[in-house]
């Protein structure tokens, strides 16, 4: 687990998508309880939430390379990192879904691949003002359509995350939209929000509040008992009420007491 804490690190603003699985049959909260204590920042789901039934889950640990055609380029337990090079290299444009473009957009579709989406937007709306070809325009189209929905996504999460008072969350939604989208009135938006957000009182309180929890979790890995961890999780409950951060301290404890394998 901490190599692929180290390989998630490595390759995740690359357009590899990680996740671990957990088949002990552990619930969310407690595979939340478990990272924290480890210092995982990789999702981990449940075998029983996810659609993973088709592979084998019983084997631990097993990795699976699956390049973005679908297909399986590696499986077991190795030097998995030379696949996920190999997936890297057929892939073009990172998260635009598209390998190929008209020769035309290309240049939209480097500046896409390279996360620039402004530059992007800007270069396939010019070549849509020109009229061009069928497959020039779909093209431009797909690559202005595909920002779009990126912006939209991040905006949608920004205003989530703040409205549940998740506001490191917040934030990083808004600086990604500040960063792929700089120049252009989303991203620009985003960043003077993100900066007002970090002076809010109730946003410092969350974001000193979910650094402590950190802490606390870090600390109850050298806990011994259940019960240790328990309450240190509700003392910090009780310090840090109002918090989203303490909710979800409480969702831990509650599901770490209920639990028969939780140790």
């Amino acid at each position: 687990m901490p190599h692929f804490q180290e390989v998630f690190d490595k390759y995740k603003g690359k357009g590899v998508h990680f996740f671990a699985v957990e088949g002990d049959g552990l619930t969310m909260r407690e595979n939340q309880a478990f990272a924290g204590e480890w210092g995982y920042s990789f999702p981990i789901v449940t075998l029983a939430d996810s659609k993973l039934s088709g592979y084998d889950m019983v084997t631990m640990p097993a990795m699976y390379v699956i390049n973005s055609f679908g297909r399986v380029l590696f499986q077991g337990n190795g030097d998995y990192e030379k696949y996920i090079d190999t997936a890297l290299k057929d892939v073009k444009y990172p998260y635009l879904g598209q390998q190929k473009v008209a020769p035309e957009c290309e240049k939209a579709a480097e500046a896409f691949g390279k996360g620039d989406y402004t530059k992007a937007k800007q270069l396939a709306n010019e070549l849509l003002a020109a009229e061009p070809a069928e497959n020039i325009a779909t093209d431009a189209k797909m690559i202005v359509d595909r920002c779009d929905a990126l912006g939209k996504l991040w905006r949608g999460e920004a205003d989530a995350a703040k409205e549940a008072g998740r506001y490191e969350e917040a934030i990083n939604a808004l600086n990604n939209l500040a960063g792929h989208f700089k120049g252009e009135e989303l991203g620009d938006n985003a960043a003077t929000e993100a900066k007002e957000l970090g002076k809010d009182a109730a946003a410092k309180a969350e974001l000193k509040a979910r650094k402590d929890l950190a802490k606390t979790l870090a600390a109850n890995k050298k806990l011994k008992t259940k019960e240790d961890k328990l309450s240190a999780l509700y003392k910090f409950y009780e310090k840090n009420k109002g918090t989203a951060a303490a909710e979800d301290a409480k969702a831990m404890a509650e599901a770490i007491k209920a639990s028969d394998k939780y140790k």
